[in-house]
Parts: C-alpha cells; structure tokens; sequence
C-alpha cells in the first residue's frame, strides 16, 4: 500500500504542479494588483447592426460573434428603453456593447488584459457550462486539478503517518497549516 499511495503522490504532484503554480501565481497578481499597476489596452470602435439582430442582445451578440471576429459568454444585459447593453467575456479580454434598436449602431469598448490579468481572470472563472467553449475546458481541468490536489494532499498525509520516527514534527505542521488555513479564512470573511 506504501508503494502504491507513493506512486499515486508522485504522479499526480507531476501531473498537476503546473496548475498549482497558475493558481499561485494568479493569487499573488490578486493580491499584490496595485502594485503591478497594469491597465488593459482599450479600442473602440462603432459598427451597424442589422434590424433583426438589433431587436434581441442575444441575437445582436450573434452577429457580432460572427461577423466581427468577437468571441466569449454573453453577460450583463441591460435593457433601458431603445438602449441596449451587454458584455462578450472570455479571459484576457472585455468587449462593451451599447446599442439604440431604432438606429443599428452599436458603440464596441474592447479591453485586452496581459498576461498577468488574464491568469486572474482564469483563477476567477466560475461555473461548468458556458457558451464560450473554452472556458468550458478550463473549467473541467479546474475541477480535475482541484480533485487531484486533494487526493495529493490525502496521499501525503499517509505517507507522513506510515513513517512513525515523523509523526510529531508533522502533526504540529499539519496542525499549524489547518489553524493558519481556518484564521485566514475567517479574517477574509469579517466585516470591516
């Protein structure tokens, strides 16, 4: 059994040490985002929408997805009279539509994050079922990650208790990390 949960550990360390340095990573650019001082490029940009498409977000979010090259899940429709709002969101990228229905042209805001932003973007991504295709990949993966960087950790808690001469020093590690862990979480949830 010592063998196999060490092989089990191994591999799925192997495995997943890619993805637990992207959640890291993104964490800190969480975290420290004031300081990198990073801001997205912006364009924009005004194109017509055609009658039919203007009369439903959905519909004129379609048509921009296919005939303008914008790609990503559709949120944030707002409806105001003949004004009309949404937004297209893929990670690394914010496109802004506004339209009036009687006119057919709808005002275009795009906003492209670097790199950093983006990774944020990823870690923050929730939900299994989007209409953008690959955030639905990530989304698997992320489940998949978060599944195997459980059993790791699972593992790794065994094969500290089958070695009986580092129960202690590990006890009082594995202590430490839960009460750190559960503080942390607790003072992240206060209200100030």
């Amino acid at each position: 059994m010592f063998r196999l949960m060490r092989n089990v550990h191994l591999g799925l360390g192997l495995i997943f040490v890619l993805m637990a340095l992207i959640f890291a990573v993104s964490s800190l650019v969480i975290i420290y985002r004031p300081w990198l001082g990073s801001s997205p490029r912006i364009s924009k940009s005004t194109v017509q929408i055609s009658s039919e498409a203007a009369a439903s977000a959905r519909a004129a979010a379609r048509e921009l997805m296919a005939n303008h090259g914008m790609k990503g899940d559709l949120r944030q429709i707002e409806e105001d009279g003949d004004t009309v709002s949404f937004r297209i969101v893929r990670p690394g990228e914010v496109v802004e539509v506004k339209y009036g229905r009687s006119r057919g042209e709808a005002e275009i805001k795009v906003r492209r994050h670097g790199a950093l932003e983006t990774l944020v973007q990823l870690h923050t991504n929730h939900g299994l079922w989007h209409e953008y295709a690959p955030s639905n990949a990530w989304a698997a993966i992320s489940l998949l990650a978060s599944a195997g960087l459980l059993l790791l950790g699972a593992t790794g808690i065994y094969l500290w208790f089958a070695h009986h001469s580092e129960r202690l020093i590990g006890g009082i590690l594995l202590g430490f990390g839960l009460a750190y862990g559960l503080v942390t979480l607790v003072l992240t949830r206060l209200e100030r």
